[in-house]
């Protein structure tokens, strides 16, 4: 296996274990994980498997690189390589960042606007991560499977964005206007 394919798996556990520990963290703490949706179920949640897929695709790639039709030059695959450890740098640190209001979806509790970590560069770090990291699926996979995912569950997931920010205009008025004029949306 190479050493960019070790690299791209890496992150991906990396990315993993947080995540199950901040899922092992929301459950001691009796939160759910799981809100809801901000755009009508079906896109939201087809925006999500989109996503998955084409990060599924990507490990895929990295433990079998013979799939596809595309050879990709070695420098292209290390172009991707560095924006999947990017993009899972950008999550685990909105991750923790967000603690326990993480959330898929909008809160039913009480939550605080967070504006330490990245969200002080970036009013939404995480969806940033994830649109990093499918760039790079599609640079390291340029399957056509994998491209029409991509851009699918990218397109839906700045829906999603969009209704998160409603949502928090409308909880935290003021202070989020605020926030929102200056910081950028993404970058």
């Amino acid at each position: 296996m190479q050493i960019h394919s070790l690299i791209i798996l890496a992150s991906f556990s990396l990315l993993g274990i947080s995540l199950l520990l901040l899922g092992f963290l929301l459950r001691n703490k009796s939160r759910r994980f799981l809100g809801k949706p901000t755009i009508d179920n079906i896109y939201f949640y087809s925006g999500k498997m989109a996503v998955f897929t084409s990060w599924i695709l990507l490990m895929l790639k990295a433990i079998f690189p013979k799939i596809g039709y595309v050879e990709v030059p070695p420098a292209l695959s290390w172009v991707a390589t560095i924006l999947v450890c990017a993009g899972s740098f950008i999550m685990i640190c909105s991750f923790f960042s967000l603690g326990t209001s993480l959330k898929v979806g909008l809160p039913d509790e009480e939550t605080i606007l967070k504006t330490n970590g990245l969200y002080r560069f970036s009013r939404n770090p995480l969806y940033l991560g994830v649109f990093i990291i499918n760039i790079a699926s599609c640079l390291y996979f340029p399957d056509i499977l994998n491209i029409i995912c991509s851009i699918y569950g990218i397109i839906i997931h700045h829906k999603i964005t969009l209704g998160e920010e409603q949502f928090l205009d409308e909880r935290f008025g003021e202070r989020w206007r605020e926030y929102k004029s200056r910081v950028r949306l993404y970058l």
